[in-house]
């Protein structure tokens, strides 16, 4: 009998110790959907937005979340991905936010193509870049990527032209994305 008791006691301590893991990393778990609402980005497009679609990212690690809205038979929207310097170094590639950043910004600058996208945004948390198609931020632990992909509506003279006006476009929308998100990182 008290060896039954015993076990009793040990497996309601183990599963009360998993219980509490459980809940200690789902507060590190990053949400981007929290970050950025289908208000914020039905506000953005000036359009009904689908509701969030939540998903796990992979590297680096956390969280993304996808908004589209329809426009003459076209989808378009924007992409959010957030990641802390914990769900980083769980994944094992990188150490933190600022790794990430440190290595994603020396990868560019080192390409003759892609050092010539490369955009760094000022006073945009502790740093940011434009890399021709998404915006990276980084605030503390926190690194946040925006990818837009908006109604632009126009005629350009060529396709090389419509690309730089949708690259600008994006640019200038993702930034206003991150300037609504900074404050709502610790």
């Amino acid at each position: 009998m008290q060896h039954r008791f015993c076990r009793l006691a040990v497996t309601a301590l183990v599963l009360s110790f998993i219980a509490l893991s459980d809940q200690g990393l789902a507060q590190e778990t990053p949400d981007a959907c929290l970050l950025f609402t289908q208000a914020d980005a039905s506000g953005l497009f000036q359009e009904s937005v689908s509701p969030g679609v939540a998903k796990a990212r992979i590297t680096p690690a956390g969280s993304s979340c996808r908004y589209s809205y329809t426009k003459n038979g076209d989808v378009y929207g924007l992409s959010l991905s957030h990641c802390t310097d914990a769900s980083i170094a769980e994944e094992g590639i990188h150490e933190s936010a600022a790794d990430v950043m440190a290595r994603q910004l020396r990868a560019m600058k080192n390409s003759s193509y892609a050092s010539t996208l490369l955009k760094i945004i000022p006073n945009m948390g502790d740093e940011a870049f434009w890399n021709g198609t998404d915006l990276w931020m980084r605030k503390g632990g926190h690194l946040v990527l925006i990818k837009l992909n908006p109604y632009l509506a126009g005629s350009f003279a060529n396709m090389a032209d419509a690309n730089a006006a949708v690259e600008e476009h994006s640019r200038e929308l993702a930034v206003q994305v991150g300037e609504i998100i900074l404050p709502r990182l610790p």
